[in-house]
């Protein structure tokens, strides 16, 4: 398919998404939940070969939140059930496959880590 996707930092320490296509144009995103403080942002995980961009954005708080960017830059964010609400805590999912199930980690309220399932 010839995409991928990843991260950047800007020179205040945040981070931001962005989408490079087969033929160099790139395309920048944020989640728009995303803190804007250093080490805050948009991180996406993976791509599928539909498009779909998995990954994680962290709020103002530093708690972990999970985003789907659709092939047509819709977002669409979640929480795996349980998942923790203070720094550091929160929901770290993975590329999705070919049939949009995602999986991925989350942190509960006593820093355990656990595994999800997300189906589409």
């Amino acid at each position: 398919m010839g995409v991928t996707t990843g991260n950047y930092i800007d020179s205040n320490g945040v981070n931001h998404g962005f989408l490079r296509r087969r033929f160099g144009a790139i395309t920048r995103f944020n989640v728009s939940a995303a803190g804007k403080g250093s080490g805050q942002g948009t991180l996406p995980e993976g791509i599928d070969l539909l498009g779909e961009i998995t990954g994680q954005y962290i709020d103002s708080s530093g708690v972990n939140h999970g985003f789907v960017r659709g092939p047509l830059g819709d977002i669409t964010t979640f929480d795996a059930p349980g998942a923790g609400t203070a720094s550091g805590q929160g929901t770290l999912p993975a590329t999705p496959n070919l049939f949009g199930v995602i999986t991925g980690q989350y942190i509960d309220a006593n820093n355990v880590h656990y595994g999800f399932l997300r189906n589409p």
